[in-house]
């Protein structure tokens, strides 16, 4: 019952998707790429919760909880490092999730969110090996919606029952992501 709860409150958080013409429109926790996470965050707030994960240091990552978000615990915004605005390129809402049962969650979003972004180009669900735990033993499962200029939105679950997750004390999770296509190239060629 939590879970079909948690889908309605994700689906619900995304409805006014549907009359946006630009992914700069989409929100998560009101926050929208193109934007200047300084709207949202304090500079101390931002660089006090940076993670260092990337091997590239052209971007860069504050991962936020707070009690305030409506619909994640956490989110994580990226901006190019250099950046005095921190503009977002990337956003992340997480919410904590049991691997197994974020992959039936994401099956159901999956069908809102077809109907959401039809003229999207969809990669179906797909499961890859973190590149963060050299091992390969930390998984991501996800889907994702890529629009004509390459911006994307995307629903994973990580799976991070591994020696890696365990020592770093982190949880399986369910995050739902805006991101540019400059961010995206950045994850794939040049993060880790």
């Amino acid at each position: 019952m939590r879970a079909f709860i948690t889908v309605l409150l994700l689906i619900f958080s995304f409805q006014s998707w549907t009359k946006a013409d630009d992914i700069s429109d989409f929100e998560i926790e009101g926050m929208s790429l193109r934007s200047s996470a300084l709207k949202y965050f304090s500079k101390e707030e931002i660089i006090k919760n940076k993670i260092d994960d990337y091997k590239s240091k052209k971007y860069s990552t504050s991962s936020i909880k707070s009690s305030k978000y409506e619909v994640y615990s956490e989110v994580q915004i990226s901006y190019k490092t250099n950046d005095s605005k921190y503009i977002i390129v990337d956003i992340n809402g997480i919410v904590t999730r049991d691997y197994k049962a974020c992959l039936n969650e994401i099956k159901s979003i999956a069908l809102n969110f077809d109907k959401m972004f039809p003229t999207t180009t969809k990669r179906n669900l797909k499961t890859f090996s973190h590149p963060i735990d050299k091992t390969g033993d930390t998984k991501i499962s996800d889907i994702f919606w890529q629009f004509t200029n390459g911006d994307l939105i995307l629903v994973a679950c990580y799976n991070w029952n591994s020696d890696f997750g365990k020592k770093n004390y982190f949880d399986d999770e369910l995050r739902i992501t805006i991101g540019t296509k400059e961010f995206d190239d950045f994850l794939i060629n040049d993060a880790y």
